[in-house]
């Protein structure tokens, strides 16, 4: 999961570049002692929606803001200033957003969760409203978490009254985009202390979990593995699908929902089971249809382990591969993005100004090459296309390196900063749906002074992406529009 980079207010002013998009600035805005998460809400006919929260009290005193067309801060207001409140989660609606909080009633002992409709002036539609309730008190411990699939309008919320931090069985609860309840009922993933949920995706009808288990014997593996539960609303039991075998262990992967092809499609990388070099891709799809599933897994060529790991490399499998996105073909196949990590940690020796040797510890962040493979419905790769870039931080947590992808009606974009030779450009690598791929410079250094994060920005429109950026004046946020 990206994690979202720390901004204070954004007041935007535009800048022209000659490279076939419109890009938006905002003024630098100094960053106060009380750093604030920032997050893009989405954006609407009435504007771009912000939410900020503090570092130290992330569901308190939340901060909504909305922006205009020329990403001029509109208005802004503070929200869930009570005490025990807690935030769940935004959505947006049509011109404005619903917002979704815990309230604990000590006497009844329960959590209501409560509904906020809030207008374009950012004032509240109506009185607050509860919409069901949780067992229980304490709001933080219920774990109750909201989603939306970016493509459908239905509100999945999840939630659970077990006291520990692996639950074996979770509540659910579908509504549609006005927050009428559509079914209901309980998720049942394994033993407690030993199974967590890490991705959910669904449809009107059907629900699709990636579950992540801890291995109470690690040996010389990996410590966990990965299992999908799927089935309809409304059944009993859940159909599990491993995604391992005495041979083989998914390593780490994405699900999504194609409504398109009304399919339920998970992509991911496995690796043999004691080992850290990925192997090849995996590919999983359940057609809603028929309820079938099917599945493969296909062993990377000798092509692409030589484009990424070097052609005088004989291993059969690339170091430290991790999977970054999955963006949906039309045809019911995958765009899976692959991205080199890896992290070292170096203690050296320093003398302070006492003449006193003080050990320091030295955390390396590499993110190096980008494996894009384009899967086609039956499993079998159409093209292959490898994104050279060779980012090498030292003890910044690799906040400005990754990438942003930005998925188009014609290309991908994959958004990152260029870090060879230290010059910091912003740039750009264009792929079209032949695996052809051109890389341009987006922004110079010397046009805002400053460093761009590109992880941590978002894809706001169809044409549109939102990209944060520090420079010695402040924070800034950049807008591309293609």
């Amino acid at each position: 999961m990206k994690t979202p980079i720390s901004l204070i207010a954004l007041m935007l002013f535009l800048h022209p570049v000659g490279y076939g998009q419109k890009l938006q600035w905002s003024l630098p805005q100094k960053v106060s002692e009380r750093s604030y998460i920032t997050e893009c809400i989405g954006e609407n006919s009435s504007g771009l929606y912000i939410m900020k929260r503090n570092n130290r009290g992330q569901s308190h005193n939340i901060i909504l803001e909305r922006y205009s067309d020329d990403m001029r801060r509109s208005v802004d207001k503070m929200l869930l200033t009570k005490h025990g409140e807690y935030f769940i989660k935004f959505f947006m609606d049509s011109t404005g957003v619903s917002m979704l909080y815990a309230v604990p009633d000590k006497d009844k002992k329960l959590t209501q969760i409560m509904l906020k409709k809030i207008g374009p002036s950012l004032n509240d539609i109506g009185k607050d409203t509860a919409i069901f309730s949780v067992e229980g008190n304490d709001p933080e411990q219920a774990m109750i978490t909201g989603y939306r699939m970016k493509t459908d309008p239905d509100i999945l919320v999840t939630y659970t009254s077990e006291k520990n931090d692996n639950p074996s069985s979770y509540n659910y609860i579908l509504f549609d985009n006005e927050f009428k309840k559509l079914f209901s009922g309980i998720l049942s993933i394994g033993s407690a202390n030993k199974s967590s949920i890490e991705q959910v995706c669904f449809t009107r009808d059907e629900i699709a979990l990636l579950v992540h288990e801890e291995l109470k014997n690690k040996g010389a593996g990996r410590g966990y593995r990965f299992s999908i539960y799927d089935n309809r609303f409304g059944e009993t039991e859940l159909n599990k699908t491993e995604l391992f075998s005495d041979s083989f262990s998914v390593t780490e992967g994405i699900l999504k929902p194609d409504f398109k092809n009304n399919t339920l499609v998970f992509g991911g990388l496995f690796a043999n089971k004691d080992s850290t070099y990925v192997k090849g891709y995996y590919f999983w799809q359940k057609d809603l249809k028929t309820n079938k599933s099917s599945y493969n897994y296909t062993r990377f060529s000798r092509d692409i382990i030589a484009e990424m790991a070097g052609r005088s490399n004989h291993l059969a499998g690339i170091f430290n591969l991790r999977a970054g996105d999955l963006a949906l073909r039309g045809d019911g196949g995958m765009i899976l993005s692959a991205e080199e990590y890896q992290e070292t940690h170096e203690t050296v020796t320093d003398i302070n100004a006492y003449g006193v040797a003080q050990p320091n510890v030295r955390n390396f962040f590499y993110y190096q090459n980008l494996l894009v493979l384009s899967i086609n419905p039956k499993g079998g790769v159409d093209w292959h296309t490898v994104l050279r870039k060779d980012q090498v931080t030292v003890n910044d947590n690799g906040t400005f390196s990754s990438y942003l992808l930005t998925v188009t009606p014609d290309r991908l974009l994959y958004v990152f900063n260029d870090l060879s030779r230290k010059n910091w450009n912003l740039s750009v690598t264009e792929i079209n749906d032949k695996g052809e791929a051109t890389t341009g410079i987006l922004v110079r250094p010397q046009n805002y002074e400053g460093r761009m994060i590109p992880q941590y920005g978002d894809q706001v429109a169809y044409n549109e992406f939102l990209i944060p950026g520090i420079t010695p004046r402040g924070i800034v946020l950049l807008k591309v529009t293609y």
